[in-house]
């Protein structure tokens, strides 16, 4: 009793800066810790262990860095030892405990887990605070506050169980905040509740050896600084991962919000701007209009030029628009050769200059390699909220009025009118009804009969195609295929009536044949033979007795596949015929149409005349027709006396080739390879010699 009369419970006297820093220590490994578990939580696969290992390092380093450096910055009056393999131990203890405890709260996703991850992380803390107090050895008696070791303990798991509950929910600035002060209420709670827990005994004699902490002190800072740097590090893998993330974020909503070829913003990017501006015309009593924009050649310049061509156009003509946009205005490309765009504007006279540069876009020639293609475009426009007061309205108003705008042999443009609504919602309603009659039967073939003109004999009958209206009576076959067209039906539309007409003549005399029209679109499809050929097989007709008949258009749409297409029937035995030859949209109607005063015939046709018998007879009815028309004929590519006399013969007016004169970079005389002037038998005339009309 005596001895214990003499004893001085000491006072906790601690350095301030090693405490200090400390306690920087951590809260910054609070935050990065809690940081990192809720990285762990959002990953999988080989990048979930990789966060694991960083969350764990760092969530063990900064709580036993933390424990440590506030043990060293304990001023103690007696002499103190520190033992390496208990302290060792109580690192070890935390970088087994906090792995496990993360892991539990992270599987066991939910307050459940969160409890039964931070009891782990709680108790690891206490095992590891307890088991380094084990290795601070002192050279005097020490008694323990029970009380207070079971609430140290308590403190650890609750705030633990807190920081990884908060952890494990969505981040935000408040949230980070709350997390941190958790985790570091775990770490510095338990440490300095056990510290209140501990008390020294310190005798006189015990006084008097008081140990120099200045080694712990140089000790306690080294393993701040230490730890600082592997919280740093942790911190740059989070701030670069991090990085990466927004980075690949912003170029994935990049890519979501923009067409992948032109680079333009695309339909989700559209809508998204629709919406803006109708808002804020709503809110501010603006007006705003929507630009449809469709291209007209961009198909027959894919048919004829590929594919890779018709990138080089879309992309070509985004470019274009994207250096025409002022403030307020928008092109998106919402797919094929549809683009649609935004004016914001009170001006009409602003709004048409704006529709006019895209016009002035669309027009401008186009070089890929080698040539020049002008695709030309369809714009259609409406008004918020003159012409609609919704979105959808808006679009599909401005897709009338585009609509106009392509079936317009002469206007290009068309602004949305109200008397475009009962127009189209009429088309559309026929449309339906051409599919309804499709379906019912309700569509019939006429046939029409061909004969020979000398005898009155019979050759054949041509199928007419004929739809009887319930209500609007006879349908004209020409609006009939432009419905079909319109509606997605002129495949199945030529299908049946190529079945029906070779059911139909199956049944008639041998000598005589059928003759079916068919549209571009059926004729210039990869499978047309196979369906020419399932046709016949099923009906039994023979095949030279089914004849079809093509236009001008449908060749010029794309001549290699319809030359391949005309040279597998004729492999079949089925007849070709050329409709409409001499029509409106002919290479004749032309002459007639157009003042031409001379006709040239090309020198590929020209350097035949002499061998090919067929070439021979084309150029004189070239000749006869240009006499007929009044038009002045030059043969060019002259360059054998062979084809000379031929063109002299027929009574050719002018020649060109190397026989008459080669080029020269004066005007003079040409200079010629045989002796005297061929020229001099051809009529050398710059118009023809016209006789009396008769």
């Amino acid at each position: 009793m005596e001895v214990m009369s003499n004893h001085i419970y000491e006072l906790k006297v601690y350095d301030p800066f090693l405490l200090a820093g400390a306690l920087l220590v951590c809260v910054m490994g609070a935050w990065i810790t809690m940081r990192l578990v809720s990285r762990v939580a959002q990953t999988h696969g080989r990048q979930r262990l990789g966060w694991y290992c960083l969350a764990s390092m760092a969530g063990a380093s900064f709580v036993w860095c933390t424990h440590f450096a506030a043990m060293l910055a304990y001023h103690c009056s007696a002499g103190v030892h520190l033992d390496p393999l208990r302290t060792g131990l109580s690192l070890l203890v935390m970088l087994v405990a906090v792995p496990l405890a993360v892991m539990l709260a992270v599987r066991l996703y939910g307050r459940g887990g969160c409890m039964l991850g931070g009891a782990v992380f709680g108790l690891g803390i206490a095992c590891m605070h307890y088991i380094g107090m084990a290795a601070y050895r002192l050279d005097a008696p020490v008694a323990w506050n029970g009380p207070l070791v079971v609430a140290s303990v308590l403190i650890g798991v609750g705030f633990s169980a807190l920081a990884l509950l908060l952890a494990l929910r969505p981040v935000n600035p408040r949230r980070e905040i709350e997390t941190t002060l958790a985790l570091v209420g775990a770490v510095a709670g338990l440490h300095f509740t056990g510290m209140e827990a501990m008390h020294v005994v310190a005798m006189p004699q015990h006084m008097l050896a008081a140990h120099d902490n200045g080694q712990f002190l140089a000790l306690g800072f080294s393993v701040i600084g230490g730890t600082m740097l592997m919280l740093i590090a942790g911190i740059a893998s989070f701030v670069i991962d991090g990085s990466v993330r927004q980075e690949s974020y912003e170029e994935l909503h990049r890519m979501a919000m923009s067409d992948g070829l032109t680079g333009l913003p695309n339909r989700i990017s559209f809508n998204e701007r629709l919406q803006n501006e109708v808002s804020r015309a709503n809110r501010d009593g603006e007006q705003f209009a929507v630009i449809g924009i469709d291209l007209n050649k961009f198909k027959e310049i894919n048919d004829t030029r590929g594919h890779a061509a018709g990138d080089i156009v879309l992309t070509t003509l985004a470019e274009r628009f994207s250096a025409l946009l002022a403030d307020g205005e928008f092109v998106a490309r919402l797919g094929g050769d549809e683009f649609i765009a935004i004016h914001r504007t009170s001006d009409s006279a602003e709004l048409h200059g704006f529709v006019e540069r895209i016009q002035q876009a669309l027009n401008q020639p186009i070089p890929i390699e080698d040539y020049v293609v002008t695709s030309g475009g369809s714009i259609g426009v409406a008004v918020y909220p003159v012409d609609a007061t919704d979105s959808e309205t808006l679009i599909s108003r401005a897709d009338m009025a585009m609509y106009r705008a392509k079936t317009d042999p002469h206007h290009t443009i068309w602004y949305y009118e109200t008397a475009l609504d009962q127009t189209m919602r009429e088309r559309r309603a026929l449309g339906e009804d051409l599919k309804t009659a499709m379906a019912n039967g309700q569509l019939s073939l006429h046939y029409q009969v061909q004969t020979v003109v000398a005898t009155g004999e019979i050759s054949g009958y041509e199928a007419l195609l004929r739809w009887e209206h319930p209500e609007r009576g006879a349908i004209a076959p020409p609006e009939i295929l432009q419905l079909a067209d319109e509606s997605g039906q002129i495949i199945k539309l030529g299908e049946w009536v190529l079945q029906t007409a070779c059911a139909a003549a199956a049944g008639w005399d041998e000598a005589v044949r059928v003759a079916v029209n068919m549209s571009a679109a059926q004729f210039l499809q990869p499978r047309f033979v196979v369906a020419v050929q399932e046709n016949l097989a099923r009906s039994g007709l023979a095949p030279d007795r089914l004849v079809i008949e093509i236009t001008e258009e449908t060749v010029q749409r794309n001549p290699a596949r319809a030359l391949a297409m005309a040279d597998s029937l004729q492999a079949l035995g089925v007849r070709l015929a050329l409709d409409e030859f001499g029509g409106t949209r002919s290479v004749l109607h032309m002459l007639r149409a157009f003042p031409f005063s001379k006709l040239k015939i090309d020198r590929s046709l020209m350097q035949q005349v002499d061998t090919d018998p067929v070439a021979a007879q084309l150029v004189r009815s070239i000749l006869l027709m240009g006499r007929a028309l009044r038009i002045s004929v030059l043969a060019q590519g002259i360059e054998t006396k062979g084809q000379f006399s031929v063109a002299s013969a027929e009574g050719c007016d002018e020649g060109q080739g190397y026989l008459i004169g080669h080029p020269a970079q004066l005007a003079q005389a040409a200079v010629t390879t045989g002796g005297g002037t061929p020229g001099s038998a051809m009529r050398a005339v710059s118009s023809p010699v016209f006789g009396p009309d008769i």
